[in-house]
């Protein structure tokens, strides 16, 4: 708890002219959707991405009072579940991790304690399960959010992200376990977090 006030009360000595980074530090927490596997077997009905919790982090630099560039990590641990005409069955618990590099757009003045924005980019995603290899995918993101900022330099932000990730490889063990042909897994994540500028 002290290193949370140390930080605070470092953060109100920095002139307003010095906030140009932005740090949501293991603190943005929220909830991935499901995502279908765009094609399926004969006998398949379903194959999906559970929903689930989703945890990370994003430190900003912003170049100006509207422009900035992000760096953004997330983790979702969930399991891919197949449904059949007689039931469904989880096929193994799995984890996607995404690294992405966005470009920002904050709408509204530089000293509003609301700042609406606009975010994509792209990056890579991950796929992680038990005794599989880990995959490596290309993601890519866009999404929108609001910033809060009661005090100029510790607020909390939430946001509504697309988050796509490309698999499309009929060989992996993962995206591919019983050699059905996949696309895409497409998600939506809504996620909120504290939010501290230096």
């Amino acid at each position: 708890m002290m290193w949370l006030v140390a930080i605070v009360l470092l953060l109100s000595a920095t002139p307003a002219a010095a906030q140009r980074f932005e740090i949501t530090p293991f603190a943005s927490a929220g909830y991935s959707t499901s995502g279908g596997i765009d094609r399926k077997a004969d006998g398949v009905q379903d194959i999906d991405v559970n929903a689930g919790f989703t945890w990370g982090g994003q430190g900003a630099y912003f170049v100006s009072d509207h422009i900035g560039f992000e760096v953004m990590w997330t983790r979702q641990s969930t399991a891919a579940t197949m449904t059949t005409a007689s039931g469904s069955a989880r096929l193994f618990d799995m984890r996607v991790d995404q690294v992405l590099g966005d470009v920002v757009y904050q709408l509204g003045k530089a000293r509003a304690s609301l700042r609406p924005f606009v975010f994509g980019g792209l990056g890579t995603a991950f796929l992680s399960a038990g005794e599989f290899a880990t995959e490596t995918k290309l993601a890519w993101t866009a999404g929108v959010g609001i910033k809060w900022f009661p005090v100029p330099r510790v607020g909390a932000r939430a946001h509504l992200r697309y988050k796509p990730t490309r698999l499309n490889e009929s060989s992996s063990n993962i995206c591919d376990p019983f050699g059905f042909c996949q696309t895409s897994l497409q998600q939506l994540e809504f996620a909120g977090g504290l939010v501290l500028r230096f």
